[in-house]
């Protein structure tokens, strides 16, 4: 576990970690409901196809993230939270708190973001 931590600060971070969950989940089961066949004319079908698309790839990025969620409040359950997944660093608190699925610390991420590039902060 990250030795940074204080045992108040795992508890911010697993209640953080369970409120994010529950917004997903509830944004997922939002998109599903989205994604039942358009009943219109074929202006509406057309419109009712691209508004499903988009819903269907927000329910693909939320289902990573909840994954990313769930990773870490097993992480949590086993003492590996906190814990850079490519250098074994420990996360700081500060990061942790803005991105507490997070898996990897700054400098990290960065390099890989600039290996892929990539420029958002997952």
């Amino acid at each position: 576990m990250n030795e940074t931590l204080t045992t108040d600060q795992s508890q911010e971070l697993k209640t953080r970690l369970l409120a994010v969950r529950k917004d997903l989940q509830a944004q997922m089961q939002q998109n599903r409901e989205n994604l039942a066949p358009p009943a219109a004319d074929q202006d509406g079908i057309v419109q009712g196809n691209v508004g499903r698309e988009v819903d269907q790839a927000l329910t693909n990025i939320d289902a990573a993230d909840l994954a990313r969620i769930d990773h870490a409040l097993e992480a949590l359950e086993d003492g590996s939270y906190g814990l850079c997944a490519e250098c074994g660093c420990s996360i700081p608190f500060e990061r942790l708190k803005i991105e507490p699925q997070t898996q990897h610390c700054v400098a990290c991420k960065s390099r890989w973001e600039q290996t892929k590039g990539h420029t958002g902060a997952r």
